[in-house]
C-alpha cells in the first residue's frame, strides 16, 4: 500500500454516538457526555456575548505577547504555549508559566467570559464529585488554554488531523501525565470568523498501523485525502461566541474560508479524564 491508496477507514462509530449535540447557551451535561464518550461533539451558541467576544479580540490582537509561531503560515498569530511543536517539556512549560497572566487578563473582565465559564465547568464537575484540574508534570502546571488566529482562503484552515496520537506518541511527551487519558477531546471557544471555516469532523480516527500504512511518522501533520474518499462526516458552520468540544480522536479540519483575510480567531485547550475520575486540562 502507498500514501496515495485508499484504505478502509478503522474505528466508524453508530449513528447515536457520530453526531454534535447542538443548544442555545451552554449545556454542561452534554458537554460532560462528550468527555464521557458518550457522543462526537457538542456546541454551544451563544456561549460568549458579541460584547466580550470583541472586547477578547481587541486585546489579543494588541497583546504584547502575540507571536507568529509558524514560519509557513504568514496569517497565523498566536499568544500561549505550543505543546506539539514544542520539542521538550521544559520549553512548553516555561511558555505556559511565561503567558499564563497574560492571556488571563486578555481573556478576562466583566461578563461571562472564557475564565468564568470554565469556573462554572470545574462547578459542574465538583458538584458530581469529580476533581478538574490542569495536567503537571514534575510538579509544574500545564498552560490552560491558548488563543490563535489565521487567515485562510486557498485552502484548509487546518488538514485534515487528529489530535490524539501526538498527544499520545511523540517522543518529548513521554511520561506527562496526559498520556494516561481514556480519551482526548479538543474544546474552542470561537471569537470571531466571517463566511467558511467550518469545522468539518470525520467518522473515522486511525491508529498507529493505520498511519504507518499511509506513510506517517509519529511526528506527520495532515491525513490524505485519498484516505477519507467516502467516509461519514459532518461538516459544523461555527459563529463567534459558540463553545464547541469533540473527540479529537476522529480526524477533523478546519475548511478554508470564503473571502480573503477574514480572520479565523478562537480559543483552544484539550481535556480528557483519567482512569481515576479526574478530569485534566492542557493547551
Amino acid at each position: 500500500m502507498t500514501a496515495s491508496d485508499p484504505i478502509d477507514p478503522p474505528g466508524q462509530r453508530d449513528a447515536a454516538y457520530f453526531r454534535f449535540l447542538e443548544s442555545d447557551g451552554v449545556d454542561w451535561d452534554a458537554w460532560w457526555d462528550v468527555l464521557r464518550g458518550r457522543v462526537a461533539g457538542a456546541v454551544f451558541r451563544g456561549a460568549l456575548s458579541p460584547e466580550v467576544c470583541e472586547r477578547t479580540c481587541r486585546n489579543f490582537w494588541s497583546s504584547p505577547l502575540l507571536s507568529s509561531p509558524n514560519a509557513t503560515r504568514s496569517t497565523e498569530r498566536a499568544v500561549g504555549p505550543l505543546l506539539i511543536a514544542s520539542g521538550s517539556m521544559d520549553t512548553y512549560l516555561t511558555e505556559s508559566d511565561r503567558t499564563r497572566a497574560g492571556l488571563g487578563e486578555i481573556c478576562g473582565g466583566p461578563g461571562r467570559t472564557l475564565p468564568a465559564l470554565l469556573d462554572e465547568w470545574r462547578a459542574y464537575l465538583a458538584d458530581r464529585g469529580v476533581r478538574s484540574r490542569l495536567a503537571e508534570y514534575d510538579g509544574r502546571r500545564a498552560g490552560a488554554y491558548k488563543l490563535r488566529s489565521r487567515a485562510d482562503s486557498k485552502g484548509f484552515g487546518l488538514l485534515p488531523h487528529d489530535d490524539a496520537m501526538h498527544n499520545w506518541a511523540l517522543p518529548h511527551l513521554r511520561d506527562f501525565e496526559i498520556q494516561g487519558v481514556k480519551r482526548i477531546c479538543n474544546a474552542l471557544l470561537c471569537l470571531e470568523n466571517g463566511p467558511g471555516g467550518e469545522l468539518v469532523y470525520w467518522n473515522t480516527a486511525f491508529g498507529s498501523e493505520e498511519r504507518r500504512a499511509l506513510g506517517m511518522r509519529p511526528d506527520s501533520y495532515g491525513y490524505p485525502l485519498e484516505a477519507l474518499a467516502g467516509v461519514e462526516r459532518i461538516t459544523l458552520p461555527i459563529h463567534a461566541g459558540d463553545m464547541y468540544i469533540f473527540d479529537g480522536g476522529n480526524v477533523h479540519a478546519v475548511a478554508p474560508s470564503a473571502t480573503e483575510d477574514v480572520r479565523r480567531t478562537v480559543a483552544l485547550w484539550i481535556t480528557g479524564p483519567l482512569a481515576d475520575g479526574t478530569v485534566l486540562q492542557w493547551a
